[in-house]
């Protein structure tokens, strides 16, 4: 495929994706909950402005963040043993 060329993507751009795309899943698991982000701020120990920051993207980096907020809406990281 001579037509097809991979794009440059830095590593700035590939963690604001990550950013983004983490800040969005809490957003709808949230929402789908009916949670408000006060309530999520508060069960994850955060404040209302730091999961507004998170949920826009503008935290990176995001990972650590992104587990807090997933456990404490009862989501738990699980070892995928090939099963």
């Amino acid at each position: 495929m001579a037509w097809f060329r991979a794009v440059a993507v830095t590593e700035a751009q590939l963690a604001r994706w990550d950013a983004e795309d983490s800040g969005r899943l809490v957003q709808l698991l949230r929402e789908q909950r009916g949670w408000t982000r006060t309530r999520l701020a508060q069960e994850a120990g955060t404040s209302h402005a730091e999961l507004a920051r998170f949920e826009t993207g503008r935290t990176i980096p995001a990972h650590t963040l992104l587990v807090r907020y997933l456990q404490a809406m009862g989501f738990h990281a699980t070892k995928d043993r090939g099963n």
